[in-house]
Order: structure tokens, then sequence, then C-alpha cells
């Protein structure tokens, strides 16, 4: 709760509004908070010299202003202030107890304003996990980039390939791909992937130049390990699915592994397009079938489902969609 206790003008609404927030979510903070109140109220009456005064500044009516006095008073066992018809003065623990008060409740509106100013900065250590293939060429080399941009935030990135328990290993975030099969966190889109058939020009020299998917039963090919379609790829050809066996003479689910290959002419593999923009400039690879596209798929970041996003998670994902859709444009 903050609690201003500069000047004479408490915002008592403003005090309401945390204690009923407090109240929902920390047992027992009903009373810790009322009892908070109680003595901002007693500050403001001795300040004031007035119920009625205090009542005023304090946007309360004088009852609840003597309700409150009259409760911490009880609280404490102890007089504080001595009324009469005309005006009130402070009891020896009365003037005792303010000056200690006004320093408890400035010293927690200190607190609350500090940490909050904290909290909105991209500050502290970030804990990131990916999948070796994605996480190796793709955010590894921008978290290079990211720490260097951002040098308040202390950037560590796991490469994983088991499934991470984000809450109960203390991780901010999990880079993903494809289809999220867990709705309790919450998801950031991050880029769009295009897979793409591609080879080294040797190999197309040796082998020729496949022109449609049906073309590809007769070439080598580097298969990316899936269960559920052990040799085969899905096009979509002129706005048509075409599903065709391939004959895989490597199976594997690292990214660069499959690169390695085409580059040294083994055959054709389906790539990310944003992967492959310096390799198609500088001729090391050629796309095979370019009316065709294999399923794409999506690059996500997910995340616990807490009600704040930490500043340093938000400009992570920010840096990194920047730089990867701007990949994808170039692609």
């Amino acid at each position: 709760m903050i609690v201003s206790i500069v000047g004479d003008n408490l915002g008592a609404r403003h005090i309401w509004d945390n204690i009923v927030k407090s109240e929902n979510t920390i047992p027992n903070s009903g009373i810790i908070m009322n009892q908070h109140l109680s003595m901002s109220v007693f500050v403001a009456v001795a300040r004031a010299g007035s119920f009625a005064e205090a009542a005023r500044s304090l946007g309360m009516s004088t009852t609840a202003v003597s309700r409150h006095v009259a409760e911490l008073e009880a609280k404490l066992g102890v007089t504080l202030l001595r009324r009469s018809t005309r005006h009130i003065s402070m009891t020896e623990a009365g003037e005792a107890y303010l000056p200690r008060a006004a320093s408890i409740l400035e010293a927690i509106d200190t607190l609350n304003v500090e940490t909050s100013a904290a909290g909105n900065q991209a500050r502290g250590r970030l804990r990131i996990t990916a999948p070796p293939g994605v996480g190796g060429d793709w955010i590894a080399p921008l978290a290079i980039d990211f720490v260097e941009a951002n040098p308040h935030i202390d950037l560590e990135l796991d490469l994983s390939e088991r499934l991470v328990n984000l809450v109960a290993e203390g991780f901010d975030a999990a880079i993903r791909s494809g289809e999220l099969v867990d709705s309790s966190m919450i998801a950031h889109h991050i880029v769009d992937i295009s897979f793409v058939a591609v080879a080294s020009p040797d190999y197309l020299a040796r082998k020729g130049v496949p022109q449609r998917p049906e073309d590809l039963i007769a070439h080598d090919c580097m298969h990316w390990l899936d269960p559920f379609r052990p040799n085969e790829w899905i096009f979509t050809c002129d706005g048509e699915w075409v599903t065709v066996p391939i004959r895989p003479r490597l199976g594997v689910t690292n990214l660069a592994t499959h690169r390695e290959a085409a580059l040294r002419g083994l055959g054709i593999t389906l790539l990310p397009d944003i992967s492959l923009v310096e390799d198609f400039e500088q001729g090391r690879l050629v796309r095979v079938l370019p009316d065709c596209e294999s399923q794409p798929s999506i690059l996500s970041l997910v995340r616990p489902n807490t009600p704040f996003e930490p500043p340093k998670l938000r400009v992570f994902i920010d840096f990194i969609t920047k730089a990867l859709r701007d990949r994808a444009k170039a692609a």
C-alpha cells in the first residue's frame, strides 16, 4: 500500500483501493492494512489539529476519522489525543507516537515507490529455454546482440530438447515452434516460418533439378525425423496440397546438420527460409521447386500466466521478434 504523508492531502480513496486489493491476495492483510490506515488518519489529525479538517483533507467523514483514531488507541491501549468540544491536543503518548508513525508511513511510501520503479525497469537476470535447433541457429546469435544492447540484463539461454517446467525450474520463458499444447501458458507470436526445399549447385549438377514434387522420389533427401511422417514431405504448390514420398539418406532433427549436409552435396533438404539469406546471396545453396512450400510453422515465446509481464522479458520479446521478422522479410 502506498501511503503518502507529505503534506495534508492524504488520498483515502487510494488507500482504500490498496486495502481491497491486498485483502484479496494476502492472508490477514485486512487487519494489517486497516492499522496502516488508522495510523495515517491519526497523523493527518495530529497535523491538522482538527478531526473535521483532517476529514476534509482525507475525503472521509468526521465520524470515520474519529473511529479510526479510536481503533488505533484501542489497539495500542493508550490515549493519543485529548478531545474537547473546541480543540484536540496530543497526550505524551501521542507526542511520542507521532514522529515514529510518520516515519514508518514515509518508509512504506518510499519502499513502494522504489519497488514499483525498479519493477518497471528492464534489468536483472533473464532465463530462457529453447530447443537446440531453433535456439542454436536463431536465438543464440541474437542473444549476443541482445546482451550488448541491454547492459543491465543478464541473459541465460538454456538449449535443451527436454520439456522444461518453467515455473518449477525458474525460467522466465521458452521458445517453441509448431503447435502449442499447454494452454496454461501465455504465447507471444514471434515469426511465421516457411520451409523450402534446397540443395547445393554441385548436387543439382550431378543429379538434375526436380521440376515437380513427384520428382523427389528419384533424389537423395535429408529428412526431419518425425514419427508421424517418416518418409514423406507435404508441399503446397499453386494453392494445392501435395504429399510425396522421399528416399532419406540422412535423418536428423538439427538445423545446422541439415544445412551442412546440403552444402556438402548430399542431397535435398527442407530448411527455414530465414536461415538461408546468406547462402542464397552467395550461391552456396539453391532453392528447389520455387513454386512450392512445405508446411509452415510458427515460432512462439511462451511464458507463465502471471498478471505482470517483466519489462526485461518484454524487451527480449520485442528484440527477437523484430530481428527474426526482418530476416523473414529479407528471405
